[in-house]
């Protein structure tokens, strides 16, 4: 799988949340990882949560 970063960028310290498209015209995300349980969610085996600032979702979704 091949990644294409399309929100988000380097923090300057280390890698930081971001959204990438894939050569098969899928999304990743990359974000900090949230404790279902705490928020409330019911996840099937094999999923997970993460959280990403709201910003870097609205560059992604206005990436060409």
């Amino acid at each position: 799988m091949k990644l294409k970063l399309i929100g988000g960028s380097g923090c300057g310290n280390g890698p930081c949340p971001a959204v990438y498209e894939t050569d098969n015209k899928t999304i990743v995300v990359q974000g900090f990882v949230v404790d279902p349980a705490q928020a409330g969610l019911d996840l099937p085996p094999g999923e997970t949560a993460v959280e990403i600032p709201r910003y870097i979702l609205e560059q992604a979704l206005n990436a060409e």
